[in-house]
């Protein structure tokens, strides 16, 4: 699920950094030490914030039109090189990489299914995250 949020670059004055501001996300902000590494903090910030939300199928802020975005002088800021853009990310993939911990879990299937499967040498534990992943990109 690739989502994008407008986001206001604030270059600073005194190094080559940026303070990366979400007016979408009740005007969280993250930093990155040149505009690089200002993205990539920008799309941590995005995925760490909407994380939660995600995992409860809870409904997403609603992202703003990049037009509606307004810059508001800043005493610490280059004002001449802060700019306002999108930043995307996939949500559903962020979860993916940050959520380590397993789960056991019992299941209960068809005995002739077991023998068949022991036979075959299948991994019942990578199929049945295969077949997950299959069914909850569909919804």
């Amino acid at each position: 699920m690739f989502i994008t949020y407008p986001a206001i670059f604030y270059k600073n004055k005194d190094n080559e950094g940026y303070t990366v501001v979400f007016p979408d996300l009740e005007f969280g902000a993250t930093e990155g030490r040149n505009e690089t590494e200002a993205v990539q903090m920008a799309q941590d910030y995005i995925g760490s914030w909407l994380y939660e939300d995600y995992l409860e199928n809870t409904t997403l802020p609603k992202s703003s039109s990049i037009e509606e975005i307004t810059i508001e002088d800043d005493e610490f800021s280059d004002m001449s090189k802060t700019f306002v853009s999108l930043v995307g990310m996939d949500i559903a993939d962020y979860v993916r990489k940050n959520e380590t911990k397993i789960v056991r879990k019992n299941v209960s299937i068809p005995s002739y299914l077991n023998e068949l499967a022991k036979k075959r040498n299948l991994n019942f534990s990578q199929i049945l995250q295969e077949a997950l992943l299959a069914e909850l990109n569909r919804v």
